[in-house]
C-alpha cells in the first residue's frame, strides 16, 4: 500500500475489525448472561437446547460463567484494537465456536432436519466470522506496520531526541531482562563514547549482529557474551570530578581496542563486509591466530581473530615491520 492508501484503508479496517468484535461479543452476551443468570429459562426456552440430555444447573451455570469470560476479552479487544489482544480474543473465541459446531453436526440424531440446519448453519456462521475477523486483524497489523507515520517526524541524531521518544515501528521497548545487573560477581562490558547513538547502535546491532536492549540513555546491546554501552560525551559529574567525557579522535595509533574472537574469521568477515562493515584488510593468518581489523562509526578500532595454531601452542610469526622485544 501507499501510504496514502494506507491512510484511508486502515481506519476502515478498523472499523469493521471493531464492528466485526462487538457483534461476537454482543451474541456471546445474551447467550452467556441468560446462561448464568436464567439457567432453567435457558434450558427451556432457548432453540434446541431443551432436546438435549437432562437439565444441570451447575453445568448450564459454568457454560454461561465461561461465556461471559469470553465475551469480556472480545470487548476489550473492540476497544484497544491492539493485535496481540485481538489475536488472541478471536483465538480463544475460534476454539470455542468450532468445538461447539464440531459437537452439534455430529449429535443431530434427535433434530429435525430444520433444526440440525438451522443449529449447523448459525454456529457455522460464527467460526467463519471468527476467521474472518482474525484474517482483517492480521491485514490491520500488516498495514500499520507498513505505513508512513503521518506525524512529523523527530529528526536529528538519537542523542539529541527527549529521553523518552520512541517509535514502536522502528526501535525495540527495552529489553530490562538482558541488562548487565548480575545477582552475584561481576559481569563485563565495555563504553564507548559516541557521536551519533542511533548510528552507532545500529552498527553494533546490525551488522556485528548484536541484540538492542536499550535504545538510549544508556544505549546497551548486548554483543554475544558481553556488552557495548555507548553514550555522547559530557562534562565532569560528581562521581567523577574534573573528569569529561569526550569524542574519540581516530587516528594512526590507538592504545586500547575491542577484541573479539570467533570460531569462523572468514564467516565473520564475509557476513560483517556484506553488512556493511569497513574492514582494514581481509583476515592474515599470523601462524597462532588469522585475524583482521574493522572500525565502527566514531573511528573505534576493532580486532577479529580466531585462534588457529595457538592451541598447539605456536606463537605468532614476526614480520620485518613488527617492533623488536
Amino acid at each position: 500500500m501507499t501510504p496514502q492508501s494506507t491512510d484511508t484503508a486502515v481506519p476502515m479496517m478498523k472499523k469493521w475489525l471493531r464492528g466485526g468484535l462487538i457483534t461476537l461479543a454482543a451474541l456471546q452476551t445474551v447467550a452467556s448472561v441468560w446462561q448464568y443468570v436464567f439457567p432453567r429459562s435457558f434450558y427451556d426456552d432457548f432453540p434446541t437446547v431443551r432436546l438435549d440430555p437432562a437439565y444441570n444447573e451447575h453445568l448450564v451455570s459454568d457454560v454461561g460463567g465461561l461465556g461471559l469470560a469470553l465475551t469480556a476479552m472480545l470487548y476489550v479487544a473492540a476497544v484497544v484494537l491492539d493485535s496481540k489482544v485481538v489475536r488472541s480474543a478471536l483465538l480463544g473465541y475460534l476454539i470455542y465456536a468450532a468445538t461447539h459446531f464440531t459437537y452439534h453436526v455430529t449429535h443431530v440424531d434427535h433434530f429435525s432436519l430444520r433444526e440440525a440446519l438451522g443449529v449447523g448453519t448459525g454456529l457455522g456462521i460464527e467460526v467463519v466470522l471468527a476467521i474472518l475477523l482474525l484474517y482483517l486483524g492480521r491485514l490491520v497489523h500488516r498495514a500499520q506496520s507498513a505505513a508512513v507515520p503521518s506525524a512529523a517526524p523527530v529528526t536529528g541524531p538519537a542523542s539529541q531526541r527527549p529521553p523518552e521518544w520512541r517509535n514502536p515501528r522502528t526501535e525495540p521497548a527495552p529489553d530490562f531482562a538482558n541488562v548487565p545487573a548480575p545477582a552475584e560477581g561481576i559481569l563485563v562490558t565495555l563504553f564507548i563514547t559516541v557521536r551519533d547513538v542511533a548510528r552507532s547502535r545500529d552498527f553494533y546491532a546490525r551488522v556485528l549482529g548484536g541484540t538492542v536492549v536499550l535504545n538510549e540513555n544508556p544505549c546497551i546491546v548486548r554483543l554475544s557474551n558481553s556488552w557495548i554501552i555507548m553514550n555522547p560525551g559530557g562534562p565532569p559529574t560528581p562521581d567523577k570530578p574534573g573528569i569529561s567525557v569526550v569524542d574519540y579522535q581516530p587516528g594512526d595509533t590507538t592504545s586500547i581496542f575491542l577484541n573479539l574472537r570467533v570460531a569462523d574469521i572468514r564467516a565473520c568477515y564475509e557476513q560483517w563486509k556484506a553488512n556493511g562493515a569497513q574492514f582494514l584488510t581481509p583476515p592474515i593468518d599470523r601462524a597462532s591466530e588469522i585475524r583482521c581489523y574493522l572500525r565502527d562509526p566514531d573511528g573505534y578500532l576493532i580486532e577479529i581473530g580466531q585462534s588457529t595454531g595457538l592451541l598447539q601452542g605456536k606463537r605468532a610469526i614476526t614480520h620485518p615491520h613488527d617492533p623488536t622485544s
